[in-house]
């Protein structure tokens, strides 16, 4: 259950209340979008080859890539001290597996710097020898960091448990999957509905298949949170604009249905868990990676 205090960071953090110059700084690079092709650094280019035993590396890079969906793993900036043996990053859209890391502090210049070989292995089968400095330079550049897995424990803060008298119900956030057999529609992956009603939702969306904001279709509810004490309409507000670059634009029966959002399904119970808890002023969305993505933080 989310306390007052935490209520009122969370709906007054200035994150959710940005110009449209400051959103811009929250945009991902062009580099990072899926299938961008870089010139890499000579360096690294005449050490890359096939990867001969990359069998044993495929099923990693596809557990990763489904705990990055399911919000088990974030990316976050670069951080020489995250770089560690065992470790995935993602540059240039590539991602990457540190298999072995021979690193020790040297003197460079006037400056005594960790350095050395590593071998990495990354995910279209290839791998290379490279220096220690030359990953972080290219994860500086324009790539993340993945973060070690959590336990994927949902916080189901927003349920009411541990109720007192004092605690009012306000209604029910929910996400709904549309039945729709229109094609636009029904082809689309992970499409779901993200709203609040007063009302029990299976009353709410009796209607469904009559209402443009239902897509004009009967819809399934794939999860329910009951909310108390909080202002529901805004905090329903504040994760529609999270995952605003993922919201799915289509005009039905001549208006736009302004409550859908492309997202997996376990990143958008993840991010209400980190509503509740108020961990979410920390992270952003990231669509191309389909990922939570934590914001570095300025010293």
């Amino acid at each position: 259950m989310m306390s007052d205090k935490t209520l009122d960071e969370i709906l007054d953090d200035p994150l959710f209340s940005l110009t449209e110059t400051e959103k811009k700084l929250f945009e991902l690079p062009e580099a990072i979008r899926k299938g961008s092709i870089r010139k890499r650094q000579v360096e690294e280019m005449a050490q890359r080859k096939t990867c001969a035993n990359f069998a044993d590396y495929a099923h990693l890079f596809a557990q990763v890539h489904r705990e990055l969906h399911n919000g088990k793993r974030q990316l976050i900036s670069y951080q020489e001290s995250a770089i560690q043996e065992g470790g995935f990053f993602i540059a240039d859209g590539l991602m990457g597996y540190i298999e072995q890391l021979d690193v020790s502090n040297r003197q460079i210049k006037d400056r005594v710097r960790k350095d050395g070989r590593s071998r990495v292995v990354y995910e279209d089968g290839t791998e290379s020898n490279i220096l220690f400095r030359t990953i972080g330079k290219y994860i500086a550049k324009d790539g993340y960091i993945v973060t070690e897995p959590n336990d994927g424990t949902e916080l189901d803060a927003l349920s009411g448990a541990d109720l007192t008298a004092d605690d009012t119900a306000n209604g029910w956030i929910y996400i709904l999957r549309s039945k729709s057999t229109d094609e636009r529609i029904a082809s689309v992956k992970d499409l779901y509905k993200i709203g609040f009603t007063a009302t029990p939702v299976n009353q709410r969306i009796r209607n469904a298949r009559n209402e443009t904001t239902y897509l004009m279709a009967d819809v399934e509810v794939v999860k329910t949170f009951r909310v108390y004490n909080v202002d529901t309409r805004k905090l329903e507000s504040l994760i529609h604009q999270f995952f605003e670059p993922a919201r799915f634009h289509l005009t039905v029966n001549g208006s736009e249905a302004v409550e859908w959002f492309v997202v997996p399904l376990p990143i958008i119970r993840e991010a209400i868990a980190k509503f509740a808890d108020g961990s979410i002023v920390s992270y952003i969305y990231n669509r191309e990676l389909q990922a939570l993505e934590r914001i570095p933080v300025t010293v």
